[in-house]
């Protein structure tokens, strides 16, 4: 048996949650389908759980295999699933979050139709810590601004071609945040067709020990790294759209600052504020990162959709 897609999932210390996720795979409409559990080198039973679930699948047409990687990171575990996929297509799925059961069929329903599609995405709903739920903009058709102001390649909502990811080079840049937010800019950068379902077809879960910790400035310095590695990606592209990718990212300089300092890490706020001003084109730009910097600052929330127009067209 081999499935058109395969569904990675990657895990650390997740025994309590684990079951949740793979049960939604299971769920799914959509047979035959491959399932490749990756443990990244649990501290608890995580391993052992996912192990336990896959004995107890007696499904022929759902293919589990469960894996372990030793190098901690998302990255890693990732692209540990990525080599062992069989499938022509992939979803890379995280282990606190549920696919709605017709996902799959939905996403593959797309791809039987425009099999030139190299990337697949849909919505996601995210439930907040606080119990309340968002749904971010989703532009497909904007791909540039929909990634990088609203992370439009979410793994919970994309499905790509296994090649198409892997000549892009796959999950293997060590980067331990915004790994999904700097992969989605190689997605753009490589210019693959691109293809979006108006439709929620998975919910993610915040967590409160997720990746991105409980404030920014706990990882002071990493993100950082990854915009600078995402700048200088776009810098050796030829894509089309460089001038306006560079000046987003300045733009999540300036947002990152402004959490730094509503943290009170005014110095770390300081030292980004400084670096992102002196990127602005010109006065009008650096008249609007100073209003996102205090506006974001003082906890307000939607700036780009404030300055939009005004900061894109003022680099032109």
């Amino acid at each position: 048996m081999k499935s058109l897609v395969s569904v990675v999932v990657p895990v650390r210390n997740r025994e309590d949650q684990i079951t949740r996720c793979l049960d939604s795979v299971a769920a799914q409409t959509y047979r035959p389908l491959e399932l490749i559990v990756v443990d990244n080198d649990s501290d608890d039973d995580t391993f052992d759980t996912a192990n336990n679930w896959k004995d107890s699948i007696k499904d022929p047409e759902l293919d589990v295999k469960v894996v372990s990687e030793t190098v901690r990171g998302a990255c890693a575990a990732r692209q540990k699933g990525l080599d062992n996929v069989s499938g022509e297509y992939v979803i890379f799925f995280d282990s606190d979050d549920v696919m709605r059961p017709a996902l799959i069929e939905t996403a593959t329903s797309v791809v039987s139709k425009s099999p030139e599609a190299d990337v697949v995405c849909w919505p996601c709903s995210i439930r907040q810590l606080d119990g309340s739920i968002k749904i971010p903009p989703f532009m497909p058709e904007n791909p540039v601004e929909g990634h990088l102001i609203h992370t439009l390649f979410r793994p919970q909502g994309t499905l790509l071609k296994t090649n198409y990811i892997k000549s892009i080079g796959g999950w293997g840049k060590p980067i331990s945040v915004w790994n999904d937010f700097e992969l989605g800019l190689r997605i753009i950068l490589g210019r693959g067709k691109i293809t979006g379902i108006n439709k929620v077809l998975a919910d993610i879960y915040a967590q409160p020990d997720s990746i991105t910790g409980k404030n920014f400035s706990s990882k002071q310095g990493l993100w950082e790294k990854t915009i600078e590695e995402m700048r200088h990606e776009n810098s050796i592209s030829d894509y089309p759209l460089k001038k306006e990718i560079d000046d987003i990212l300045t733009y999540r300089e300036i947002i990152l600052a402004s959490h730094y300092a509503h943290e009170r890490n005014f110095q770390g706020a300081g030292e980004l504020s400084e670096k992102a001003m002196k990127r602005a084109k010109n006065k009008l730009q650096k008249l609007l990162l100073q209003f996102t910097y205090l506006y974001t600052r003082l906890g307000g929330r939607g700036a780009w959709r404030l300055i939009r127009k005004l900061f894109l067209s003022s680099s032109h």
